[in-house]
């Protein structure tokens, strides 16, 4: 007997949509559902990747092999290049600097799920199913009864019930608060692979917490063994009990590097069997040049080069160059501080002063390493995104480059003193501009020309490259004017707006655990965002909340979206071949993601042996 499918939130074909309209456990079916449809949205290629760059030289030269500086054999290892590294001896991913970024701790770390935008393909992963109730007050999980932490002890239910009610009631911590304290009302555990959430207000999405589409969960997952004796502001989790095929060796401060050996009792070997025994990752050289020869002398496999030298590595016919192209779902934006402390910047004009001053053209076109398009939305530009665009409101609150309105709402606000200089409340502006970005990086490129825009209409400010810990600390407590960055996109418009809620403003000085660092504060606003957290946001009852929260933002803008962002991805096949290619691109190619153990688990060794 056919059943006719009701209008649910999980239609798994876009993560975005919730609940399968047959309220039944996510399997192959849905996961199959999904790829056909990206693969539609995609042109048919099963991917977001650009179009296909030239990665197929003439092979006229030979590599001429340089000995990489690790401790492990050459030929067992996948060498990373990655980013300047502060931190080494802790992995604590709740509190700021507790981890190192992009240093292979997402080889050990799993979710319940893993979605695919390379593939579209949901996995579920830690548990085997879940399961909403007819009026999605109560929600079950079912865990794979294999799984276990690395140090052998069982993984379940009990874990991920300490997990929730850990962070449910501490907003200070990295994924605590927020959707877990609204609507946790407690979570049962009838046996270790089974737990009930039950919710205090009815909710479709909250899944979503724990599902690895975009680098990471929302919520990882933490041994209760562990953890449950520890402060979570202070515990540094070295080495870092987690569940992936990979485990810490060692890191080595010295050299910039962290090794990450392969777990000969990995719990779900069959289903992933990665073929490296090693990966390292490592902080590459400041110096372009010295980076990208280190890439060419094969001292790296993945990284390690940007498009100028890969471009004249192609150029040369080196013939072990991988170029992979990926849109990533993370625009480059500019934060900015609306709280009162921060003067001028709590106006919503000085905000579009700002947004005016933006060349998005000029800086998508000559300062990303390859041209992408403005951005105006708070999201990508993904096929599976467009539902969420609002022409009518895009058009009435147009982005544009025009630094007259600008002056126009400057003189309004902070008109020019006896000295010339804009002042506001009797202070003289001068704003204060941060980035992560290192000094040679796109983020303070695109933060320079701002900078120099904002000069030209009597806005004079300061920027900083800061180191990540340092930069951190004052990103999240609130201590800048404007923040150069990228945003960190969700499934859908409401996963954006609940963290930018009034209740979620700490006070300048306080960490903001990665909740509304805007400061942003608006009645109207976390009305309508409250009322969307219980509605399909495809229904027809949300079509004038979500139109009416992206006016408000229009009307703030706390977030300047500038440009969208396309990430070439470079691999060496000295070694290793069988990398995601623009032609089969079976997976997120990014390094720094948790779906890289699927490339680990694809690549193959190529035979060659390490110099002497």
């Amino acid at each position: 007997m056919n059943e006719t499918p009701r209008p649910q939130f999980e239609n798994v074909e876009e993560v975005v949509r919730y609940q399968l309209s047959r309220r039944s456990v996510v399997g192959g079916g849905a996961a199959a559902a999904m790829a056909a449809f990206l693969a539609a949205c995609s042109g048919g290629g099963g991917s977001y990747s650009d179009k296909p760059a030239d990665n197929k030289p003439a092979a006229t030269k030979s590599v001429q092999i340089g000995k990489a500086n690790i401790p492990v054999p050459r030929e067992q290892t996948v060498i990373v290049g990655q980013v300047e590294y502060t931190v080494f001896d802790s992995f604590n991913g709740m509190i700021p600097n507790g981890t190192p970024g992009g240093a292979g701790v997402e080889l050990t770390t799993e979710p319940l799920f893993y979605l695919s935008f390379a593939t579209g393909k949901l996995t579920p992963w830690l548990v085997t199913e879940y399961k909403y109730n007819d009026d999605h007050t109560e929600l079950t999980f079912k865990f794979d009864p294999k799984a276990h932490w690395n140090d052998g002890k069982p993984l379940g239910a009990n874990d991920f019930k300490f997990t929730v009610m850990l962070l449910k009631d501490r907003p200070d911590l990295f994924g605590g608060g927020g959707e877990l304290k609204e609507f946790v009302k407690e979570i049962e555990v009838p046996d270790p692979q089974t737990a009930v959430v039950k919710f205090l207000k009815p909710t479709p999405r909250f899944h979503y917490n724990f599902i690895s589409a975009i680098a990471g969960p929302p919520v990882g997952i933490m041994p209760e063994h562990i953890w449950k004796s520890q402060d979570p502001t202070k515990f540094k989790d070295n080495p870092p009990v987690h569940s992936g095929p990979y485990k810490l060796k060692q890191a080595i401060r010295n050299q910039k590097m962290f090794v990450w050996e392969k777990d000969p009792n990995y719990w779900n070997k069959d289903k992933l069997d990665v073929k490296p025994q090693y990966v390292v990752f490592q902080s590459t050289s400041k110096q372009l040049d010295q980076a990208s020869l280190a890439f060419e002398r094969a001292e790296f496999d993945v990284g390690s080069v940007d498009e100028p030298h890969a471009k004249q590595l192609r150029n040369t016919g080196y013939p072990s160059l991988v170029t992979t192209q990926f849109h990533d779902p993370n625009p480059r934006v500019m934060w900015l501080n609306c709280d009162p402390s921060r003067g001028v910047m709590a106006e919503s004009k000085m905000r579009w002063a700002i947004n005016y001053c933006l060349d998005r053209e000029k800086i998508g076109k000559s300062i990303w390493p390859v041209p992408v398009p403005p951005a105006q939305y708070p999201w990508a530009d993904y096929p599976t995104n467009d539902k969420w665009k609002n022409d009518e409101l895009a058009n009435k609150y147009k982005f544009e480059y025009n630094p007259d309105k600008a002056t126009q709402l400057l003189d309004e606000i902070a008109p020019k003193n006896a000295a010339g200089k804009r002042s506001y409340k009797g202070k003289e502006i001068n704003l204060e501009i941060i980035t992560v970005s290192p000094v040679d990086g796109p983020e303070y490129a695109m933060a320079n020309v701002l900078k120099a825009d904002l000069a030209k209409v009597g806005v004079p400010a300061t920027l900083r490259s800061l180191a990540g810990s340092v930069h951190d600390e004052k990103f999240q407590r609130g201590e800048y004017d404007i923040d150069s960055n990228w945003e960190g996109i969700e499934i859908d418009p409401e996963q954006i707006y609940t963290d930018w809620e009034s209740s979620k403003a700490q006070p300048v000085g306080k960490n903001a655990a990665q909740k509304n660092k805007m400061r942003f504060r608006n009645p109207e606003f976390d009305k309508i965002s409250a009322e969307l957290a219980a509605l399909d946001p495809e229904s027809e009852e949300a079509k004038p909340l979500l139109a009416k929260a992206l006016e408000i933002y229009f009307q703030e803008l706390p977030l300047l979206p500038v440009i969208q962002t396309g990430y070439p991805q470079y691999f060496n096949t000295t070694f290793w071949k069988g990398w995601p290619t623009d032609d089969d691109l079976y997976e997120v190619p990014l390094n720094w993601w948790q779906h890289f153990i699927f490339v680990l688990g694809r690549i193959e060794s190529t035979g060659q042996k390490g110099p002497a």
